[in-house]
């Protein structure tokens, strides 16, 4: 009996499925990067999809660290983007922290800012520019280029993959590039799920920065954006993102563009389920 027992037990060692614990298996390099494109809309998607099109209204809300005195200011900003980027407009509402109430305005070779009731004309390009910054593809410029980037999006570097469980039993792949050195320069960390990044490190001048998304959803076909977004820099966060709507059509405001227009609007946020 006791040499059956053992039989037993060790049928049952053989037969049983690995443990939660155990790290997943990672896919051939060239595989996994597929993988990630598709997750993120394929080689078609991504960028070019958000670049083609004519209206954006972004709404979100961010919290930023003041570079001098460290403290965090929490402000709403609507981006709305008409004509391919000829006509833009920037609200930002503070929420917490010390700041004002404010908006800047592009309308073709001419720009206004609108700060306590006042407006001061600007440099048309100089503010276009300014307000890139705020422009979905520049928060998510990772995970849209990603998406038909592929390789590309960590340079020369050379990749491997490592695969991992986490401490909560998610499981994440491990893309880390390195130089001729054999230095580690990048490290991209993806759902073992759904292929879609959590975290993007590499080094800059300033030191290492990091970023972190989640909560993906799908906009249109080709275009898969995180609704949450972290940065930070050298272990520091510098701000923290919360997409409240990303819509690719804006309805009509005859005072939006309207230079006589000095009063500010109030931006409603809603739940960031909206799109």
């Amino acid at each position: 009996m006791p040499a059956m027992r053992s039989l037993y037990l060790l049928l049952l060692l053989v037969l049983l499925p690995a443990t939660a614990s155990a790290a997943p298996a990672a896919p051939e390099i060239g595989v996994l990067i597929g993988r990630i494109s598709q997750a993120l809309g394929g080689p078609d998607g991504g960028a070019p999809v958000l670049e083609e099109q004519r209206q954006i209204d972004f709404l979100f809300r961010r919290t930023v660290r003041d570079a001098v005195t460290t403290k965090e200011l929490t402000a709403d900003h609507r981006y709305v983007s008409l004509a391919s980027g000829d006509r833009l407009r920037l609200d930002i509402r503070m929420v917490d922290g010390d700041g004002k109430d404010s908006a800047a305005v592009v309308d073709g070779d001419r720009a206004w800012l609108i700060v306590d009731g006042d407006k001061h004309d600007a440099e048309s390009d100089v503010v276009a520019g300014r307000l890139t910054e705020f422009s979905p593809d520049r928060l998510f410029s990772v995970p849209l280029a990603l998406a038909f980037e592929g390789r590309q999006i960590l340079g020369d570097a050379k990749l491997s993959v490592v695969a991992r469980v986490d401490d909560r039993g998610k499981g994440r792949f491990i893309l880390v590039g390195t130089d001729p050195d054999g230095t580690e320069t990048a490290r991209l960390e993806v759902d073992a799920r759904t292929y879609q990044p959590l975290e993007v490190a590499f080094r800059s001048p300033s030191g290492e920065v990091v970023y972190r998304y989640a909560d993906y959803r799908e906009v249109t076909e080709g275009l898969i954006v995180p609704f949450e977004r972290e940065f930070l820099r050298n272990g520091i966060r510098i701000s923290r993102t919360e997409v409240r709507r990303l819509s690719l059509r804006v309805a009509d405001d005859p005072d939006r563009f309207d230079p006589d227009k000095r009063a500010l609007p109030k931006l409603k946020m809603g739940a960031n389920s909206e799109r």
